[in-house]
């Protein structure tokens, strides 16, 4: 029997353009709201209309926007208006490719009714006018807040959009214009307050003063106790603005949401006063002051026969099937008694609601499901968008982005591309201008020469302090390698330094890649990369694979980033691939072997198991294998899932729960998996937290821990320098680094004092040549004139040899290329050859690379920030194989 129902409320719903429906409401005459009720009183017919309301929005949610029926206490009491009319708001459905409702109109009201002046002194204050500010502001925070929704959903819009990075490059720069132009003369909450000044009241208001008034009123109401008719104009305004809301989101500009008109369910008005109430608020709405709307809501209430009549008015019930006669006929039976009425007549008019029985008659067609159908506007808007896709995708070539610097583009919130020292990237940053303008002068120098490029692409902006300096050490150890490559006695070809960013986190790589293989036609390698991401992973593939352009890399220390040690290497996923720092198994594997404790039983694993972040993951994978068999660990492994690189997310409350359980457990020694940035956020809440049976932490981690120390404040360390005596035990932090300037003196000197009786040249290959290389390059930065050089994190020292290992292989290759400058093919295929005789004496260690591109047992410092001092120490130099490499860094054979 509900079908005959359904077919006629989709006639109302449902708008078809391009034929006449049968059931209508008049946007002249207002609505209707119907009634249903059983058409007799047997229990089975009462228990269908209790189910119908449910069953409808079960079945027709996904097409309409339809609110969730809630259930209420029987007899709830009247108080319940507000909020069973908020719970009609709020559980809207939001069928597919529309967006959702919003009600700022209503919630302003909400708001004013919510706030209850139950101190007499409050309410003496809001009489004399002194809250007015708080209640204008009250009333435009509630605005704001319904507003989010919708630009919740509009920023995932955008966010589809600008995922491609020529649309959006043009999507940011048109919608940052049209923003701009709009926050700079937008007024807050303009549009839902001159809605409050000009409609919700019996006369228009002028200011917002006068608003403000006028909601005092209804907000103290005429005596210390609220009247009934008080109430009454409360519940009047909050129905007004519900329907206003509505009215606003199927407006002028959004046609195609009018294809879908919304519908309300009030169901067992006869059991609930509040809704009987919603429903009679609607009714009087509907003839005081909501008429002329451009689109209502279709509201259907079910009651038991009888159950909820009007005070006035009443119509006798109708069936689904005779709807389209009766509201009609209803209409003019209106008309005709306003008419007797005005002519001397006491009949009442009849009242708005329609009481429908749900039994047999004529079902008009079922509603269509699916999308709803186009609009005339809406097919030529969508015509205009086809036009203008083709004009501008297809015929005219795309429009360059804007410039910020030479050879650098805007992309986003970063500046991209590839700079010979022109173009300064991050030009506020003290030093970094100078390097850039060495690079540059350096370039000029020998530019008449034959000479080979070599790029470092490392992303080259950040807001993060500590990651800036970071970049900033990287930039100029690569100078400082140019330097040392282009002396006069240096064997050929000289470098030409070009800086390659491709943006945070990699993500405009393919665009970067592709400037530097049309500007720079001398390109020999591309070196860098210091994130072990998925994007940094497919640039250094379409480079190595596809390109065929040799890559030197520093910081990808993830498994995955290396080729296997294997003879075949038609698959391995980079050819040509040469890297410097060993990977993170095998740091993990040289710090703990360098100290045994470390992977004592008594330890725990926290990990990030981000997607997409190479480096926690390998790390995690690394410690996991370092505690296997070792029973009894303090406690299980504890993950969590981090937003982003530099984004904290929820991750500061896991960390609360992780640090509470490590305190349970006979966990010393902490495993970290996870970025820098997190490791702060855990170092800080593990030290803050209390735990008696504990005097001290150490959490063991990778290299990406280099930053920790510029990231920590002194507070910071006061922190985690702990009072054990009063329950806060100390955390202190070790890691492998990549590099470190004390490492060489401090183990030469171990070596004298083990070796006293030795002559100079007996002191081995692996400290002496790391020793000298290191003493040339500080020489270089005191005569560079770049400014300050920090070579404490190791980035200085590790990309200096990058840059210099991709100029020995350059060097190497001059031997077998018949042209002064060797080819792309010639360097990938000397790549192997440099160890032994070839190793690259590195100021890091000794670079010895296997024949898959790897480095063979290369030295890692081993260094410890301790709680105590809350300084960085070097507890020494690890080596992945347990010791160093013999025979002056031959590879053997079982490794390659």
């Amino acid at each position: 029997m509900a079908q005959h129902l359904h077919a006629a409320l989709a006639e109302l719903v449902i708008l078809r353009r391009f034929r006449r429906r049968k059931v209508r409401f008049d946007r002249r005459t207002g609505p209707l709201v119907f009634q249903c009720e059983p058409s007799d009183e047997h229990a089975a017919g009462l228990e269908a209309i209790r189910s119908w309301p449910a069953e409808y929005y079960e079945e027709y949610s996904s097409v309409l926007p339809i609110n969730e029926p809630c259930k209420t206490p029987p007899n709830a009491d009247l108080a319940q208006f507000a909020a069973e009319l908020r719970a009609v708001a709020h559980r809207f459905s939001r069928p597919a490719y529309r967006l959702p409702l919003v009600f700022p109109r209503f919630e302003a009201a909400y708001a004013l009714v919510e706030w209850n002046l139950r101190d007499p002194e409050q309410k003496r204050l809001a009489e004399l006018g002194e809250l007015d500010a708080e209640l204008e502001e009250k009333v435009k925070e509630a605005i704001d807040k319904a507003r989010q929704k919708i630009l919740r959903e509009v920023r995932k819009a955008i966010k589809k959009v600008v995922t491609n990075s020529y649309l959006g490059n043009l999507a940011s720069g048109i919608v940052g214009l049209v923003i701009g132009i709009f926050g700079a003369f937008r007024v807050r909450a303009h549009w839902t307050l001159r809605w409050y000044r000009k409609k919700a009241f019996k006369r228009p208001l002028g200011t917002t003063e006068e608003l403000v008034r006028e909601l005092r009123r209804l907000l103290i109401g005429p005596d210390d106790e609220p009247s009934k008719n008080n109430i009454d104009e409360k519940e009047l305004l909050l129905v007004k603005a519900l329907l206003a809301d509505i009215n606003a989101h199927y407006g002028l500009f959004r046609r195609l949401n009018r294809v879908r008109r919304p519908v309300i369910l009030l169901p067992d008005v006869d059991l609930v006063p509040a809704r009987r109430k919603i429903r009679d608020t609607l009714l009087t709405a509907y003839d005081h002051g909501s008429r002329g709307l451009r689109v209502y809501p279709v509201v259907v209430a079910t009651s038991a026969q009888g159950g909820a009549p009007v005070a006035r008015g009443a119509n006798p019930p109708v069936s689904p099937g005779e709807l389209a006669k009766e509201i009609p006929a209803l209409f003019a039976r209106r008309k005709e008694t306003i008419e007797n009425i005005i002519a001397g007549g006491a009949e009442p008019v009849p009242s708005r609601l329609l009481p429908v029985t749900l039994g047999s008659g004529p079902a008009p067609k079922p509603p269509r499901r699916g999308p709803g159908p186009l609009t005339l506007t809406t097919e030529l808007f969508a015509l205009a968008g086809v036009l203008w896709f083709v004009a501008y995708a297809v015929i005219l070539p795309p429009p360059e982005p804007a410039s910020c610097g030479e050879g650098l583009v805007v992309m986003g919130h970063d500046c991209i591309g590839v700079s010979d020292g022109t173009g300064v990237l991050m030009p506020e940053l003290d030093g970094m201008p100078e390097v850039f303008a060495r690079i540059e002068a350096e370039n000029s120098r020998i530019a008449a020469k034959p000479y080979a490029t070599v790029a470092l692409m490392i992303p080259m902006q950040s807001d993060i302090p500590a990651v800036r300096k970071q970049i900033l050490s990287e930039v100029q150890g690569a100078y400082l390698a140019q330097l040392q490559a282009n002396t006069p006695d240096a064997a050929k070809p000289p470098i030409r330094l070009v800086l390659a960013n491709p943006g945070r986190d990699y993500r405009y790589w393919e665009r970067t890649v592709k400037y530097l293989t049309e500007r720079e036609p001398q390109l020999r390698v591309v070196a860098g990369f210091n994130l072990s991401l998925t994007d940094t992973w497919n640039a250094m593939h379409h480079l190595t694979k596809d390109l065929g352009i040799p890559v030197v890399t520093s910081l990808v220390t993830s498994t995955d980033f290396a080729n296997p040690e294997t003879q075949d290497r038609s698959r391995d996923p980079f050819p040509g691939l040469a890297r410097v720092v060993s990977t993170t198994k095998e740091q993990a594997e040289a710090l703990l072997k360098s100290d045994p404790k470390l992977a004592g039983a008594e330890s725990a694993l926290i990990a990030d198991t981000r997607p997409l972040d190479n480096y926690d993951k390998s790390l995690r994978d690394a410690f996991t294998e370092a505690r296997k068999g070792k029973k009894g660990t303090g406690v299980q492994d504890m993950t969590y899932e981090s937003p982003g690189l530099e984004e904290p997310g929820r991750t500061p409350n896991r960390f609360q729960d992780f640090a509470l359980n490590i305190c349970q457990s006979n966990a010393r020694f902490i495993y970290f998996a996870g970025r820098a940035f997190h490791l702060k956020l855990f170092v800080k809440t593990l030290a803050n937290t209390y735990c008696s049976s504990k005097k001290s932490y150490t959490v063991i981690t990778g290299s990406d821990a280099t930053t920790l120390d510029s990231r920590l404040d002194a507070e910071d360390l006061e922190l985690i320098r702990g009072d054990p005596g009063g329950g806060r035990p100390s955390v202190s932090v070790e890691y492998a680094a990549p590099a470190h300037p004390g490492a060489w003196n401090i183990e030469v000197e171990k070596w004298w004092r083990k070796n006293t009786h030795k002559k100079r040249e007996d002191l081995p290959r692996y400290l002496a040549e790391p020793q000298e290389s290191l003493a040339r390059l500080q020489h270089l930065i005191a005569t560079a004139k770049i400014g300050p050089v920090a070579l404490e994190d190791g980035r200085t020292i590790i990309t200096h040899d990058v840059v210099l290992t991709a100029y020995r292989a350059l060097a190497k290759a001059v031997a077998i290329s018949p042209a002064e400058v060797p080819s792309q093919q010639d360097v990938k295929d000397v790549l192997a050859d440099l160890h032994a005789a070839y190793r690259i004496q590195g100021a890091s260690g000794l670079i010895c690379l296997t024949s898959a591109g790897n480095p063979y047992d290369k030295a890692l410092p081993v260094v410890r920030l301790d709680a105590a001092s809350g300084k960085l120490t070097l507890k020494g130099v690890a080596w992945p194989e347990g010791k160093p490499p013999n025979n002056n860094c031959v590879v053997p054979q079982t490794t390659s």
